[in-house]
Order: C-alpha cells, then structure tokens, then sequence
C-alpha cells in the first residue's frame, strides 16, 4: 500500500488537488449500470493505483470488494474488514436506511 491519506494529503498544498487514484472507491450500482461499463471502471481504478474498489448492489444487497486482481462478495450478514478505513464496516449497516 502506499502513502495514507494524510500522508497524501500533507504533499499537496491547501488550494490543490489530490494526485492520482483513491486509495478506497466506492460504485453504487444502478439499473442502467452495464456490466462492461462496471468492469472498465475497476480495470482503471486498479490500474491507476486503487487499493480497494467496492461496488455495492441494492437489489442483491451484495458488496464486492476488489483488492488487487481478488475479488471477494459480501452478504448482507458480513462484515468488510478495511484496513483504510480502520474498521470493519457491516454490509447490512450499508442497506439500511
């Protein structure tokens, strides 16, 4: 993994923009979501220094989490160890609302 966010952070000054890939990005699926559209956007995610891309499915209640070229998928029931974020986040906690 590379530099923390704050680690990036402190490399920019206050009126730039962070460089480069988040560390952690987050797609929400929607009905006009295709699956090559959703494939392309982890291909450049990844490639682009990425370190945990999570696309999450409503309507399944599903979390796929990308890390690397591994892809593992969350039920409802689970919980996503992220060491970016420190914690482990509950899948179900995500659906409600």
């Amino acid at each position: 993994m590379g530099l923390t966010l704050t680690e990036r952070a402190d490399e920019v000054g206050d009126n730039e923009y962070l460089m480069g890939a988040p560390d952690l990005a987050v797609e929400v699926l929607s009905p006009s979501n295709t699956v090559d559209e959703i494939n392309d956007k982890m291909s450049i995610c990844m490639a682009n220094g990425c370190v945990s891309l999570w696309v999450v499915d409503p309507k399944r209640k599903r979390v796929s989490v990308t890390e690397g070229d591994v892809t593992k998928h969350y039920g409802v029931s689970a919980s996503i160890s992220c060491s970016l974020l420190g914690a482990a986040v509950r899948v179900g906690e995500i659906f409600q609302g």
